[in-house]
């Protein structure tokens, strides 16, 4: 930019050079440089201005008359008049000195012979090199002149009467307040030294960076910021959970499908099993994500987002498949007592108690899948701690979502309908035998889980902010849910079948058998509780007694005849061989026998594979099945009477 003004108008447009933040790379005065009041006026914003004039003090010259040099002349003229020199005292100076020169050259005072002199030589002044043009002017070259970091100004050009070197482009306005006022090229107690850049920041060595922008610059340590991540042995505790996990899921699954034809098993249901054995795994591999942690959010955050919304998927599916299943499991169950209670013919497939497995786990799906478009959970972390410079020095991350309470709690609502449900089904239940029932396992489960619950989520709520003891909670928590329902419902079956009784086997006896009835003060098969084994005599001849009027009679009367109720159950106490209970003969007023016909038996087949069925027939003797001491009364999942 060059500047055309007079002296009055140089200080005006540097300021407002300075107010629009404006920099050019060079700014040409064609006066002020050099002069006292512009100085004066705009202090070091004066610096590095440039400007063009006649003569300067920092003219490198020397003066052939009185051998002074500009700046020796400058210093002589201020001693004098308190005045710095213009190029006008200067050229005064200066003209006397080529005056005297041209007499000695001439060697006569003579006008024309000295005027002669002047026109064709050349003259050393303090002004310069002197020399002049046929017309009489002079052809000295104006100088270009530049105020320097010390704010003071030297010739530039032309190069052989040069005093300092150009600086271009001229530091910008932030640069300059770096270079002047901040701690960038010093230091401090606090900060390193640094070089103050073009835009006014620090250039700082390793471990430093800068910190501010023109007078506020410095070179500043940034601290190690503590990303408070979850420590190291705590992921490998998690881990070890994970891995327990699924070692007991795994496990207790291969279990089922090696003792599938057991009678243990086979009443169990054990397709429903490993359902169960299926969500456990998927329960404890929550505790996997969990882990997976992240800096700040940038381009390769991606994987700790999928992380973030792979918790609630795992957790979610797996506890509505454990649950739905032993629903599922219950259900079949309480329909095949139902109808056995009611001497009907009706088979329960698996396919007859899934839709409330599929339902569960579809309306869970539904609810994630809105989740994970409308608003997934992500990564971000949040600032806990700085210094003074404004660095942190401590943060914690986490998964995060605007509207997470929209989603979770519609799971929860369908996790609390599901557990509802269960414990209505294990209530309805709760009669039969313990080879089928296993109510008190599912409601010791939902009982086990709300007391870890309870304990969990004040905990949760006060470590919030601690990443290694919030993780840990949760581990803990995920574990301790999967492994309860596990070993609640796995265990009392796997003692059962190996360490205890192998499920109710029964002998034919007579030729009226009624098996499954538990001796007294025990549940037995038709879902009925009595105080003495003289209890359960009664309410069974009562029922056998209804059967037998219903169904048609087809007998003669010569093989009306008194029949033997002998009630039998396995005995740990006697090796588990068979012993007689009770035999009871009871008299109707209007018959001679409890029982109409001696072939008519009431029982409860469940054919081998996953299908129940419940049948009531009519046998002769001679077509009653035999069913001995290792033949047992249930098959995959169902109940024999």
């Amino acid at each position: 930019v060059v500047t055309c003004v007079y002296d009055a108008g140089c200080a005006e447009w540097i300021r407002s050079m300075r107010r629009s933040g404006w920099s050019p790379r060079s700014n040409v005065f064609t006066v002020c440089v050099g002069m006292d009041k512009f100085v004066g006026e705009v202090g070091t914003d004066a610096m590095y201005m440039t400007g063009i004039s006649p003569w300067d003090a920092s003219l490198a010259m020397s003066d052939e008359v009185v051998g002074w040099t500009a700046g020796e002349f400058a210093g002589r003229f201020v001693n004098t008049t308190s005045r710095t020199p213009t190029y006008h005292s200067a050229s005064g100076a200066a003209s006397v000195g080529v005056l005297v020169q041209a007499i000695e050259r001439a060697g006569t005072f003579d006008s024309g012979a000295v005027a002669g002199v002047l026109a064709t030589g050349e003259f050393e002044t303090l002004y310069g090199r002197l020399s002049f043009d046929r017309n009489g002017q002079s052809q000295a070259p104006s100088l270009y002149l530049q105020y320097d970091a010390n704010m003071t100004v030297q010739t530039v050009f032309p190069p052989d009467a040069s005093s300092g070197t150009l600086v271009y482009p001229m530091p910008t306005w932030d640069e300059r307040d770096c270079l002047l006022e901040s701690t960038c090229p010093s230091g401090s107690e606090y900060t390193r030294s640094g070089t103050c850049s073009a835009d006014g920041t620090c250039l700082c060595s390793s471990r430093y960076v800068s910190n501010g922008v023109g007078a506020d610059a410095s070179c500043v340590l940034v601290p190690e910021e503590d990303m408070t991540y979850i420590s190291s042995s705590l992921l490998v505790v998690g881990l070890i959970f994970f891995g327990l996990q699924s070692f007991l899921s795994v496990s207790c699954a291969g279990w089922t499908v090696y003792y599938s034809k057991r009678s243990v098993v086979r009443a169990s249901q054990p397709i429903f099993l490993n359902f169960v054995s299926l969500g456990t795994f998927l329960i404890s591999a929550t505790i996997l994500p969990l882990g997976i942690q992240g800096e700040y959010r940038d381009d390769s955050i991606g994987s700790v987002d999928a992380a973030c919304m792979a918790a609630p998927w795992l957790f979610s599916l797996g506890f509505s498949i454990v649950f739905s299943a032993l629903a599922a499991k219950i259900l079949r169950i309480t329909k095949v007592m139902h109808a056995a209670a009611n001497f009907q013919r009706k088979k329960v497939e698996v396919k007859d108690v899934m839709g409330i497995m599929v339902v569960v786990v579809m309306v869970q799906v539904v609810i994630l899948v809105c989740w994970q478009l409308i608003d997934p959970m992500t990564w971000q972390r949040e600032l806990i701690a700085e210094d003074i410079n404004g660095y942190p020095t401590q943060s914690v991350g986490s998964c995060q979502s605007d509207h997470a309470l929209r989603y979770l709690v519609p799971l929860a609502v369908v996790d609390f309908l599901l557990l509802a449900v269960a414990l209505i089904l294990c209530f309805k239940s709760r009669k039969l035998s313990n080879q089928f029932q296993e109510g008190m396992y599912i409601a010791a489960s939902v009982v086990s889980m709300l007391q870890i619950l309870m304990l969990a989520v004040p905990i949760l709520v006060i470590v919030e902010n601690d990443t290694s003891a919030f993780y840990f909670v949760l581990a803990v928590v995920v574990f301790l849910i999967s492994f309860t329902v596990q070993c609640l419902i796995f265990f009392p079956k796997i003692y059962r079948l190996h360490l205890g009784p192998g499920g109710t086997n029964v002998r034919r006896s007579g030729t009226s058998v009624v098996s499954g009835v538990s001796p007294a003060g025990r549940s037995n098969a038709y879902g009925t509780a009595s105080a003495s084994g003289a209890d359960e005599i009664r309410k069974l001849s009562s029922m056998l007694s209804t059967a037998s009027e219903a169904a048609p009679t087809r007998e003669s009367d010569a093989e009306r005849r008194n029949s033997n109720v002998t009630i039998r159950s396995n005995n740990s106490s006697n090796g588990g061989r068979d012993s007689p209970l009770e035999t009871a003969h009871a008299t109707d007023s209007g018959h001679q026998d409890v029982v109409r016909s001696s072939r008519s038996l009431v029982t409860g087949v469940i054919p081998s594979g996953d299908d129940a069925t419940t049948q009531a027939s009519e046998r002769g003797p001679e077509e009653t099945p035999r069913i001995d001491e290792e033949q047992p009364i249930v098959e995959s999942g169902g109940v024999g009477k």
